[in-house]
């Protein structure tokens, strides 16, 4: 595999882990009666989106420094 693809799949890889892990927290917070579910799942895959980027820059910016 070409450098480019594997760093493809690292990306799909986070951002499947960051999607998956939000919508588990935005369920488990409907169950307080506050949210409901689809809303909640929605949201909580957004928010788990938007962290799995920003936590995959920060591991390349901090690799990237340590080379």
């Amino acid at each position: 595999m070409s450098d480019d693809s594997k760093e493809f799949m690292q990306w799909v890889d986070a951002l499947a882990k960051g999607i998956i892990a939000g919508c588990a927290v935005g369920f488990l917070f409907s169950l307080t009666g506050l949210m409901a579910a689809p809303k909640a799942v929605v949201l909580g895959g957004l928010a788990g989106c938007l962290a799995s980027i920003t936590f995959k820059n920060r591991t390349d910016d901090r690799r990237d420094r340590d080379k």
